[in-house]
């Protein structure tokens, strides 16, 4: 009996400190917009039980342009979640809140324990963090934190969203500003206007089947080169390696480089034409007579390029992520029948 008592009377006092801290942090976010944390309100909020919400922290360093060049868009996620109700905990999920660490001597060992060498950084810290052992602590803060840096491209308040949106499970949504919402408008009717002007001009020109062709071609290697994408978030074309050489890719599956992605898909757009003219070549040379062993050779060029670029395009997917395609089935593939040969469905 008495065992009992004091398992309940420990649960009572759980759940006590737990609405406490709760509260504490409410009251700081809704005073101050962000939490300011030092080393000691770390382990106090974060690793010790009771803590039944998450905490977001945006970790700096003093002098550091890219974390105050960020601030701005870090503030703006974590009044989107305040306004959204976030500071509160629903049916479902807990409340998050948002807080800022500066690097100094009496912070340096929460830096250390977390893996930071450089700023900003950013971290989502979830309460069964308390509980993950040491020895896979590690591969849990690799999922949680995010250093960040000027590979990244421009990083805004929807990035910030993104990433923790994905780690806190709420689907909270960037909120333009008038000013925003405005100039976007303006901008779009004057490229609307712009381009019935054009289109009215030049009208003839417009309807050549030819243009469109090639147009087409320029729009889809655009779009699968993420080049609208790279210009909005400010992504570089090179970048240097470590030893100060020029690096045209990373190997990172949350970046990429500009001509790495302008690379990749004008290879893949040569593929694709490079099949439609196998299967016109004989339309294009109909008028001429060519040698049967030359056709062949032109022929199997082209499969061996259509090839060799299929296996570059792979092995740059095998690099930045888990997916894993071959060009080739796997051996444990089961091999039979149509309807049962697993190699099929590449």
């Amino acid at each position: 009996m008495i065992i009992i008592l004091l398992f309940l009377a420990n649960l009572i006092n759980a759940d006590s400190l737990a609405s406490q801290k709760t509260n504490e942090l409410r009251e700081m976010q809704l005073r101050d917009g962000i939490i300011e944390l030092n080393s000691t309100g770390y382990f106090y909020y974060t690793m010790e039980f009771p803590r039944p919400y998450d905490i977001v922290i945006y970790f700096v360093a003093p002098s550091c342009k890219l974390c105050n060049d960020l601030n701005e868009h870090y503030q703006k996620v974590a009044k989107f979640y305040a306004d959204s109700g976030a500071l509160y905990k629903s049916e479902s999920k807990r409340a998050v809140f948002f807080a800022t660490m500066t690097f100094n001597d009496k912070n340096k060992q929460v830096f250390e324990q977390l893996g930071f060498i450089s700023a900003p950084n950013l971290f989502v810290s979830q309460p069964h963090i308390v509980f993950v052992p040491q020895d896979e602590r590690e591969r849990y803060l690799r999922d949680m934190k995010w250093t960040i840096s000027y590979t990244d491209g421009t990083v805004t308040a929807h990035k910030f969203l993104e990433f923790i949106n994905k780690r806190t499970g709420r689907q909270v949504d960037y909120k333009a500003s008038t000013s925003e919402a405005l100039t976007v408008i303006g901008v779009l009717l004057g490229a609307l206007t712009f381009g019935a002007l054009v289109f009215i001009i030049a009208r003839p020109l417009f309807l050549n089947p030819k243009l469109w062709f090639i147009g087409s071609i320029i729009i889809f290697i655009i779009c699968l080169a993420g080049v609208v994408y790279n210009i909005i978030h400010n992504v570089p074309f090179f970048t240097q390696n470590n030893k100060g050489g020029l690096q045209w890719k990373t190997n990172s599956g949350r970046q990429q480089l500009g001509f790495e992605g302008l690379f990749l898909s004008l290879g893949m757009t040569f593929v694709g034409l490079t099949m439609v003219l196998i299967l016109k070549l004989k339309v294009l040379v109909k008028h001429q007579q060519i040698d049967p062993f030359v056709e062949r050779l032109v022929y199997l060029t082209l499969f061996i390029c259509i090839f060799l670029i299929v296996q570059f395009v792979e092995e740059n997917y095998r690099q930045k992520s888990h997916y894993n395609p071959i060009y080739w089935p796997p051996r444990h593939y089961i091999k039979g029948p149509l309807n049962k040969d697993q190699g099929n469905s590449f």
